[in-house]
């Protein structure tokens, strides 16, 4: 995928979910697909239980300014990080969910029309028997549903980053995620003209 303006990513949920691997995989799956990247992390309070989050920003050029105030891309594990983070999704944005955690998008959220609920954890745990892989489930379905990097960058980045002894896992959860969704958003880096409303 061409990424002529920077394309920002937050990836959240509680301390335990594994989202700040699962952004630091995207991260660098971006770098091996030839990206320039800044990747910065916040835990909260707790290790486990506080909200924490992953932002990514991925371009093809070099990266002027490093955080980013608003997401073109948010993937959100847990309700209280969709409380906290919801407002700071662009308009047209693509949003991806737990719905183990989030079964309905709130009344008042009106941003995007770009949104993909799937149970990432109910079926972590009917096919590998652990909730822990459920942040790769999801990992592979942003991917496939995005293409903002490619599958193949982010198996390699599994190897890269993660012990041997869940090498062979974790690929199968993203994989497996991968496999979950056939819904494909454009993202607003490859628009030529902007919209005004939803796509």
């Amino acid at each position: 995928m061409n990424i002529r303006e920077p394309l920002s990513v937050r990836v959240a949920g509680i301390g335990g979910q594994g989202n700040i691997l699962a952004g630091k995989l995207l991260a660098q799956a971006a770098v091996f697909d030839g990206k320039h990247v800044v990747q910065t992390q916040l835990y909260g309070a707790q290790v486990r239980g506080g909200i924490s989050h992953c932002d990514i920003i991925i371009c093809d050029d070099w990266i002027d300014f490093p955080e980013a105030s608003q997401f073109d891309v948010m993937y959100i594990m847990h309700l209280d990080a969709l409380k906290a983070y919801q407002k700071l999704l662009r308009p047209n944005g693509v949003i991806l969910m737990d719905s183990t955690f989030v079964e309905t998008l709130p009344q008042s959220f009106h941003r995007t029309r770009k949104v993909l609920m799937i149970p990432l954890e109910k079926l972590a745990i009917e096919k590998f028997g652990t909730p822990m892989v459920s942040n790769m489930i999801g990992l592979g379905a942003l991917v496939k549903s995005t293409q903002i990097v490619t599958i193949d960058s982010l198996i390699k980045s599994v190897h890269e980053l993660i012990s041997e002894k869940y090498t062979k896992l974790n690929i199968e959860a993203i994989n497996y995620g991968y496999q979950t969704t056939d819904k494909e958003f454009k993202l607003k880096s490859e628009q030529k003209v902007r919209t005004i409303g939803f796509e």
